[in-house]
């Protein structure tokens, strides 16, 4: 067999799942982390003993594969778990997703009129009269009426994304807001069905994935990070190498296959010569990093593709918890998401505390991504006002940062990101998984999904080659 590695580049839930899936078809393994921990944004930021997370990530799958490695994995530690959600408009608290008993309740009577007059109009007329360029917001539209389309998303969206949903391909509105339209009711109930009839272990596709909750819901005492904590430690037990603080500055490649990634840490640079590459990357970053560079159709596609940034305000509190759900959403703050840790069963130190991570979406262009006091200041302004907790509560507060936080799904995406996966179907032994790899927005059990399929379509390419190397020769 080679000598040579199979380098993974990223060690979040894709990339820790391919080198698992890999070391268990006998491959060496070289996982090489930019950060100081491994996880990704499913990892956690250690502070003083607490456990600040990249947001409410919990695990859950129908997946039987998955749930039996995770199962097995974390054993007693992986705990059951009831999530609750609100989202604030108008002065009133919502559930999220949004019920259609709660509108006609809590809207005023003359707009739960308007907008049931719209809801009917618009999924009417869009079934009878498809428009002529769809987007997400003709498909909002037709989902749930122009009324509800205005007061709960139109402005919303504009201000966590920086651009209108006039500006998203559709896939944006189909893979991120649940709808309640008659579609999607009949949807739930063939899936309700199909689980009573077959049981709840189905087997999921990465390919188009909607983003759903399904399955039963577990954490840990630590979050999720704990799990992909535990993850890298069983690949470190199984001979795996995890290098961490480690960037990856190119890729290189002859012709159509990739030869060598170079790195750098502690402010040096080194060659890894590799047998193979899974890379996790963000795919644009990761087209822009091969040496020699792709041809210009390539590099222009990899400039179209944009991601939002997200700044993460942690903040611990005086209390058990803060918030009246375990995460909430507000659009008029400068924080669009706020979670409790302390729904999430954490053990926070000390007793009687809480853990609140507040998320301010932006670009890296942006202040609010450089000048931490001022996000600070913004936040806990937004926090007082709202009458969520005092500024004498606030223990201690701390900020940190994911520059590819979400991946934009911009009109004309879908053709810059084909353009991309196709250039590096070419290659013989190079793939990619995950959020960033694959430019798909998904949950941590499908990234790991992702980390598995890649892994195996990696060997798919290169057995048969490695195999005739190995052959004696006569």
């Amino acid at each position: 067999m080679s000598q040579e590695p199979t380098v993974v580049l990223g060690a979040g839930c894709a990339g820790l799942a391919a080198a698992w899936r890999l070391q268990s078809r006998g491959r060496r393994v070289v996982l090489i982390e930019a950060e100081d921990h491994a996880g990704g944004l499913a990892g956690g930021i250690r502070i003083r003993g607490n456990v600040y997370e990249y947001g409410p990530h919990i695990f859950h799958t129908t997946d039987p594969q998955i749930l039996s490695d995770i199962k097995g994995l974390m054993g007693a530690d992986l705990l059951p778990y009831r999530r609750t959600i609100q989202i604030k408009f108008l002065g009133n608290y919502f559930q999220f997703p949004l019920s259609m008993t709660e509108v006609v309740f809590k809207l005023p009577p003359a707009t739960v009129l308007r907008a049931a007059a719209s809801f009917v109009y618009c999924f009417v007329a869009g079934a009878l009269r498809k428009p002529e360029v769809e987007t997400s917001e003709t498909l909002l539209r037709r989902c749930y009426g122009e009324v509800l389309y205005r007061i709960f998303f139109k402005n919303y969206i504009t201000r966590v994304w920086g651009i209108p949903p006039s500006e998203f391909s559709p896939a944006f509105a189909r893979e991120r807001i649940p709808r309640f339209d008659l579609l999607e009711i009949w949807d739930k109930i063939k899936t309700l069905a199909r689980q009573r009839l077959g049981g709840l272990a189905q087997g999921i596709r990465t390919s188009g994935y909607v983003e759903k909750v399904e399955g039963d819901l577990y954490t840990t005492r630590q979050g999720f990070s704990m799990i992909t904590q535990r993850m890298a430690e069983r690949f470190t037990e199984k001979k795996g190498e995890l290098l961490l603080n480690t960037a990856v500055k190119k890729i290189l490649r002859e012709g159509g296959r990739v030869t060598g990634v170079v790195v750098e840490s502690d402010g040096r640079e080194r060659t890894l010569a590799c047998e193979a590459v899974i890379s996790t990357l963000p795919i644009n970053e990761a087209a822009l990093s091969l040496s020699p560079e792709l041809g210009p159709e390539a590099v222009s596609a990899a400039s179209a593709l944009r991601f939002r940034a997200i700044v993460f305000v942690g903040i611990k509190v005086r209390r058990a918890r803060v918030l009246r759900a375990s995460f909430m959403y507000f659009r008029e703050h400068s924080f669009n998401r706020i979670t409790d840790l302390g729904y999430f069963g954490f053990k926070i130190e000390p007793a009687g505390s809480t853990l609140l991570v507040a998320e301010v979406s932006c670009d890296p262009k942006d202040r609010l991504w450089t000048d931490e006091e001022m996000v600070k200041r913004a936040v806990v302004a937004d926090l007082v006002r709202e009458d969520i907790l005092a500024q004498e509560e606030i223990e201690e507060m701390h900020v940190f940062r994911a520059k590819h936080a979400q991946p934009m799904y911009t009109m004309g995406y879908e053709k810059a990101l084909s353009t991309l996966l196709g250039v590096f179907s070419e290659f013989s032994n190079f793939e990619t998984a995950g959020r960033q790899g694959r430019f798909q927005y998904v949950n941590t059990h499908v990234a790991m999904k992702m980390g598995y399929e890649a892994a195996d379509r990696l060997l798919a390419k290169t057995f048969d080659r490695i195999e005739r190397q190995d052959a004696p020769h006569a």
